[in-house]
This record gives structure tokens, sequence and C-alpha cells, in this order.
């Protein structure tokens, strides 16, 4: 379609593309060999060639902490949250907001992320953050009943939702640790939120985990820039990936 859009790299074959679906940048060690893998697309970009998700969106989707920050600046609900590197300040946090979650500044599924109800029990786990150079991520637990929704968003529309159930047992809702999944129902409010937390962090594409807080209403929790949809899928029927490929195939006729 128009210009032919081509990039070249040493020891790679050249390949001419209409547009490119980024799932996911990947961990790649040593810095050297990621900024590598984000240049290539970057170059993509430059020349025109529309790449869903963008380097840029998904870096800043990727990194918690600032990714919240701009939609709290936009006006829109996210938990209190702060990222410290001293258990001591962790544990003033605690001391303040009540019960907290002690995450990974970068991560997925849920896998490391502690709750700690008690003040010292956040301190010894942000102590051992401390130990090994970490930063510590600390979020002030949002009451839900039992419950979060995940709001799939493509091309500014939202394409449908569902209900993620804690086991018992656990406070976690995610998929991969076990949750429940029911299709769930979006009204206006939600759909709002949803559309523009992604069009905030340049999204095309994403998944939007929204908490029902008894008092506070609808309450951001994470904007994932590479959500896995198979969980969706099974409580939905809804096929992503088509809607996905539908709007990219639009985006490159443009």
């Amino acid at each position: 379609m128009g210009e032919n859009r081509v990039v070249t790299t040493p020891g790679l074959t050249r390949f001419d593309v209409d547009a490119v679906v980024l799932r996911d940048l990947g961990f790649s060690y040593p810095l050297e060999l990621f900024l590598r893998r984000l240049n290539v697309f970057k170059h993509l970009e430059e020349l025109g060639t529309p790449v869903v998700n963008s380097a840029e969106s998904m870096l800043t989707a990727r990194d918690k902490y600032l990714s919240l920050l701009r939609l709290h600046r936009a006006g829109l609900p996210v938990p209190r949250t702060a990222v410290v590197e001293d258990a001591h300040a962790t544990r003033r946090i605690a001391e303040e907001w009540g019960a907290v979650v002690i995450k990974p500044l970068i991560g997925s599924m849920g896998f490391g992320s502690v709750k700690a109800d008690d003040p010292d029990i956040a301190f010894m786990i942000a102590r051992t953050l401390q130990q090994l150079s970490l930063p510590i991520y600390v979020q002030e637990f949002i009451e839900k009943p039992g419950r979060d929704i995940r709001v799939i968003v493509v091309g500014e529309r939202v394409v449908g939702a569902m209900y993620r159930i804690q086991p018992p047992g656990t406070w976690k809702t995610n998929v991969a640790q076990g949750a429940e999944v029911r299709r769930a129902k979006v009204d206006e409010e939600l759909k709002e939120l949803a559309v523009r937390a992604t069009r905030l962090l340049g999204l095309h594409y994403a998944g939007v985990d929204v908490a029902e807080h008894p008092n506070r209403g609808y309450v951001i929790l994470e904007v994932n820039a590479s959500p896995n949809w198979r969980g969706f899928m099974k409580a939905t029927g809804i096929n992503v990936a088509d809607h996905i490929a539908r709007y990219v195939v639009e985006l490159a006729r443009r």
C-alpha cells in the first residue's frame, strides 16, 4: 500500500510490511540487546508504518507507576501509589494507608505481588527488596466485591468485558492464578473510563483492569498493553485477535 517501507538490519533478511502488531517487547539482557529490539520498531514508526501498539506506548504502560501517574493527572480514578527505595518509608506508608499491595514495578499476571495488612509485614517485604537494590512499588489495597473487571479496548472502542472472580482464600483476581471468568456488562461510565485510559497511554488496544470500590465507584488498577485474552474469550466468546486484525488492516489502508 503506497510506498514500500523497508527495514534492513545486518544479518537479518530484509522485510517489507504495511503494519505491525507488537504483542510484547520481552525482557532482554544486556540493555543493548533490548534497545536494538526497540529501535527496530521505532525505525518502522519513523518510516510511517503503523505499529500496534507502538514501542513507546508499550514502555509507558509497562511502567505501572508512570502509567497510573498519567491517568491520575488526567483526573481518572486510580489507587494511591508510591515508589520508594527505603523500607522505613514503606512502613510509614502502610501505617497511613492501611492494607497495601507491594508489587514489581514491571511485571504481569500478579506474580510477585504481596498484600501486607500490617506495617511490620510491609517493612519486612520492603527490606528484602531494598537489599536486592530493587525499587519498592507500594499501592493501597482496593476493597472490591471478590472480583474485578477486565475491559478490552480496540481502536477506541470497547469490544467487551469480563469479571475475574478471585479463588477462595486469595485476594488476587488474575486468570493465570486461578480466577474464574464470566461475561460482564459494561455501562457508559465504564466504557468512557476504559477508552480514556487507553487513549491517554497512546495505545491502540489494551486490557483495562477496573475495581468496583463500595464507596469510590470504579477505580482503574492497571492498563495492560499486551493483554492475554484466553480467559476473555472463554468468558465472552469474543475473538480479540480478530478485532485487532481488522483494526490494523483499516489503519494500514488510511
